[in-house]
């Protein structure tokens, strides 16, 4: 009887054993933070931001084609920079993603292993009580046992020994093995994100570096932008100076012309009543010349245009820009795109007598003429002048050249026209002429 209740007394201990060894196969779950799929969502928003990245790639490129502002380009950079910046946020939120996996993969590790190390001491404590006790078996059981009974009731006390004996040490291998493939799985993830992660930081390193570059040319923008507007202020005085003093000649010459006129009209008037026989009453004042105004006028050279203008570029009729306003401002002329035609010819639209050959940081090199009967027409932006101050002009002569000096972004012709003084639209004077795309266009 006692070697059945010791019996009985084991078999309680390697329950409760039992009990304890399922219990710590209860391994905590960790809930995962983050996975692939979080990854994924990340790069194909960067995906997408490369995308536009690339699009204002192309466009910086096509408005640098264009010769377009430099405020243009910058509004394009300045995007360009935002999807840079957003990239590298993507980037390292990714690493940090992965990051965060292999934690929780380590984790997952760790307590494989704290219950292999729990079913191994669980294992160990049987074999040492085992080992304490010297064993069983089954002729000890059938010796000790006084009848049938109890030799049946032993043998399934041992039969429930030896099971739970073969459970425990199923449990230990199950747990080692656990922790064997967690471990794998663990160096695996580590070794494929850590060449994910390689590739994140190079990438991360080359976003920074275009973004560092794009930031440079935003700086040197930045100056070029206040250069650019120092010198257009500059520029668009020296253009206002100049229409004052086109209007001012013309208001002169006209007066100049007028009072020439009426000279010669008293002239002719006495000497018709003259050689009528009778009385005039005209002053000798009415002779005038330039010497009384100090410049010289179609009326002073004795010239008079037709009226009718011909056209001054004959080798080209292509119109860039129209009789408009334009960048907030009256553009008070045309301009005659003179692409590929540098050098060409550049002709009087009428006859006169040139009463400005001189060059101004706006307009470069210009000529204007004056037409008698209140015209006079200016033409600027040429190369080089082949008449000078108080040259009379007929009408197709060659006064310049085809060039790009002063404000003017390529070869071209500006033309102006003035009547009594104020500017018209000189288009109303010619035809045969073609608008090329956004001449008419009000900007």
């Amino acid at each position: 009887m006692r070697n059945k209740k010791v019996i009985s007394v084991i078999a309680i201990i390697l329950a409760i054993l039992m009990v304890f060894s399922l219990v710590a196969t209860v391994l905590p779950v960790i809930a995962s933070a983050v996975s692939e799929d979080d990854v994924a969502a990340a790069q194909a928003k960067k995906e997408e931001l490369a995308a536009q990245v690339a699009e204002y790639d192309a466009k910086l490129e096509e408005l640098q084609g264009q010769q377009a502002s430099v405020m243009e380009q910058k509004d394009v950079l300045d995007a360009r920079n935002d999807s840079l910046k957003e990239q590298i946020s993507l980037t390292e939120e990714q690493i940090d993603i992965y990051t965060q996996m292999v934690n929780e993969q380590q984790q997952v590790v760790d307590d494989a292993k704290a219950q292999e190390e729990e079913q191994l001491a669980l294992y160990r404590a049987r074999v040492r009580a085992m080992e304490e006790r010297g064993g069983y078996n089954i002729l000890a059981i059938i010796i000790n046992s006084s009848n049938l009974t109890d030799l049946m009731t032993a043998i399934d006390d041992y039969g429930e020994i030896m099971q739970s004996d073969r459970e425990l040490e199923d449990k230990y291998i199950a747990a080692r093995e656990n922790y064997e493939t967690e471990l794998a799985t663990l160096e695996e993830t580590k070794a494929g994100q850590e060449a994910v992660m390689a590739e994140l930081e190079e990438e991360k390193a080359d976003l920074t570096e275009k973004l560092n570059e794009v930031q440079e040319l935003l700086d040197s923008l930045d100056n070029d932008i206040e250069k650019a507007t120092a010198e257009q202020e500059k520029l668009q005085a020296e253009a206002d100076e100049a229409e004052t003093e086109w209007a001012n000649l013309s208001a002169e010459l006209n007066a100049q012309n007028a009072a020439i006129a009426a000279a010669k009209a008293a002239e002719a008037a006495a000497a018709a009543a003259e050689s009528s026989g009778g009385t005039t009453t005209a002053s000798t004042d009415s002779s005038y010349t330039a010497s009384d105004s100090g410049v010289v006028s179609a009326g002073s050279a004795g010239v008079s245009g037709t009226g009718s203008l011909m056209w001054p570029v004959p080798s080209s009729y292509r119109v860039s820009s129209c009789f408009k306003m334009r960048n907030g401002r009256m553009h008070e002329g045309i301009d005659i795109d003179g692409y590929g035609l540098d050098g060409n010819a550049i002709v009087a639209c009428d006859s006169g007598v040139v009463v400005a050959a001189t060059y101004s940081g706006a307009y470069g090199n210009y000529v204007m003429i004056d037409h008698g009967n209140g015209m006079q027409t200016v033409l600027a932006h040429m190369a080089s002048l082949t008449v000078s101050y108080g040259q009379t002009v007929n009408k197709g002569d060659q006064i310049g050249t085809l060039g790009r000096t002063g404000n003017a972004t390529g070869t071209s012709t500006h033309l102006e026209v003035r009547i009594d003084g104020s500017v018209v639209d000189p288009l109303n004077y010619f035809s045969g002429y073609t608008l090329e795309d956004g001449a008419a266009d009000p900007s």
